[in-house]
């Protein structure tokens, strides 16, 4: 990565997060507190109610195609290793991305698409700083955020990890899941020789 295209993802990944913060405390002032919000309805019922009126949404992703992307299939993003894996389909499970204004593309995880399972958690949040334009990639334009929701709030996915597990995820070898954590603990600042190797 060049030094701009570290500072606009660094700048895009910052102020996702903090504008997702800001459309929960929006919501809840409505809705109630997050954890009690319907989560039996349909996504895009789901975004309707407790997002579409409080941030700025210019599309729902459904299909992806809808929103700039050139495929339909499980292919939308890859890992970091170039690898596809249970992520990287958008619209699997009847997820509806949401683009926004703001050029981000954000993927809400919910319980009832199906059923829970080890890799399709329901407050995951996955995001594309720049929408359809490559990479594509977790950990370069496509980060992993989280809603924990007995604090109200969304971080970046794998706070609870080690930073060994967080350096060894956001390597070359890696999935990228957890590098939103190791930006955001490195001052929202991407380190130097990031990925990893």
């Amino acid at each position: 990565m060049t030094a701009y295209q570290k500072h606009v993802v660094e700048t895009k990944l910052e102020k996702a997060v903090s504008s997702l913060n800001q459309v929960i405390r929006l919501s809840e002032d409505e809705n109630g507190q997050m954890e009690n919000w319907d989560k039996t309805l349909q996504h895009k019922e789901f975004i309707n109610r407790y997002f579409r009126p409080y941030m700025k949404i210019m599309q729902l992703c459904n299909p992806i195609t809808d929103c700039g992307y050139k495929t339909r299939n499980s292919s939308t993003w890859k890992n970091m290793n170039g690898s596809y894996g249970a992520y990287s389909s958008a619209n699997h499970r009847g997820r509806t991305p949401i683009l926004a204004m703001d050029g981000i593309v954000y993927t809400f995880n919910f319980l009832n698409d199906g059923g829970e399972s080890e890799f399709d958690n329901d407050k995951t949040i996955i995001i594309d700083i720049n929408s359809y334009q490559g990479p594509n990639q977790f950990g370069k334009d496509v980060f992993f955020l989280y809603r924990i929701e007995e604090s109200d709030s969304i971080v970046p996915y794998g706070l609870d990890k080690t930073k060994e597990e967080i350096r060894k995820d956001c390597s070359k070898t890696g999935t990228g899941m957890y590098c939103a954590t190791l930006i955001r603990e490195n001052g929202w600042k991407i380190p130097n020789g990031y990925p990893f190797k």
